[in-house]
């Protein structure tokens, strides 16, 4: 799966399930599958000390009631910090204490800080006995921090529940539990009924959009569509109610200006007691990605035609071999692409 598709069902485990232990279990193993590491767990820290409250994996140390001071724990410079941490080899980082490294012997880590309410709750982290070969890419490093973010809801929603059961406001307590849940998240979350009307819009519509969410409820989704783009979201919405999920779909989408921005759109049934009800999905900006890429075409395709001959070679690779040469390379020296990528440029002498 790319690292789309594992965004995409973080955000389905969220808002998907009602019980908070289940949720976190299962976004630490989606975590472990996504970054390859046998270990995943979630720490609250008070009073100078860790303990373990999630795990997913094995190890001896780290298991659901274990505790220890702070400054023994990899944790100790995570919940120092608002972004994620990440350490390709621990023996070799300042960020990991010798102590730690000893008690947990733990070689590649990463993890991001929990808050609740305001304040540091303890971290959610995932580890292996291993080191990495390659450092954590920024993609990884945000996948961290928004599951942090997507448990601080967690957190904060179940402390809400108990007080919202204690007064029988069970419908109240679903509203929030998944605005709350949506709103944490970067992209559009949405709901549609069976008539193709706005039942639910996340935050996110007035920064993508310029449309506050209750500006949007209420009205059909193919009126914020533009022309070009009405059929394919229609084929779409019909899909999903016929049963079938939709992923990747990119669509224009009017602003509140008059602009249009490409959202890439994942689609799934919504039912309510078995009966199908409409349609949730998550619609993802992908206008500046489509304009880097359209962009980097035309460059693309300047560089092949150029009349002078042009290679890339991948410095990287044993022996340097050439990776691209354009339309020019082949008519100067006679060899075609097939034969020139792959060897050494020194073929030619």
């Amino acid at each position: 799966m790319t690292t789309s598709e594992y965004r995409e069902r973080l955000y389905q485990i969220f808002l998907t399930s009602d019980d908070a232990e289940r949720t976190i279990r299962r976004a630490l193993e989606l975590g472990r599958e996504y970054l390859d590491l046998s270990l995943g767990f979630v720490t609250e820290i008070e009073g100078g000390r860790q303990s373990i409250r999630h795990v997913s994996g094995d190890h001896d140390r780290i298991k659901p009631g274990n505790q220890c001071p702070l400054d023994e724990a990899y944790c100790r410079r995570t919940i120092e910090l608002d972004s994620a941490l990440a350490v390709q080899d621990a023996s070799a980082s300042q960020a990991i204490g010798d102590r730690a490294q000893q008690l947990f012997d733990l070689g590649a880590y990463i993890g991001a800080k929990i808050l609740a309410d305001g304040d540091s709750y303890g971290t959610v982290c995932f580890a292996s006995k291993e080191t990495r070969a390659v450092e954590f890419t920024d993609a990884e490093e945000t996948f961290v921090e928004i599951l942090a973010r997507l448990i601080r809801q967690t957190l904060e929603r179940r402390r809400f529940e108990r007080e919202l059961r204690a007064r029988n406001r069970h419908l109240e307590q679903e509203r929030n539990r998944f605005e709350a849940i949506a709103d944490a998240t970067f992209d559009l979350l949405f709901k549609l009924d069976l008539e193709g009307r706005f039942t639910y819009v996340s935050s996110a519509s007035e920064r993508i959009l310029g449309y506050a969410p209750d500006e949007m409820r209420g009205d059909p989704f193919v009126e914020f569509i533009a022309e070009e783009s009405t059929d394919q979201a229609m084929a779409g919405y019909e899909t999903v109610l016929g049963g079938n999920a939709v992923e990747s779909v990119e669509l224009d989408v009017l602003t509140a200006d008059g602009e249009t921005v490409v959202l890439e759109v994942n689609g799934t049934r919504a039912t309510e007691d078995g009966e199908v009800v409409g349609m949730h999905g998550v619609g993802r900006d992908i206008t500046t990605r489509k304009e880097a890429k359209r962009e980097l075409e035309i460059k693309d395709q300047a560089i092949d035609e150029a009349r002078v001959g042009i290679t890339i070679a991948d410095a990287q690779r044993p022996d340097e071999p050439l990776i691209y040469v354009n339309q020019g390379f082949e008519r100067i020296t006679g060899y075609d692409v097939a034969v020139a990528v792959g060897r050494n440029c020194r073929f030619l002498q």
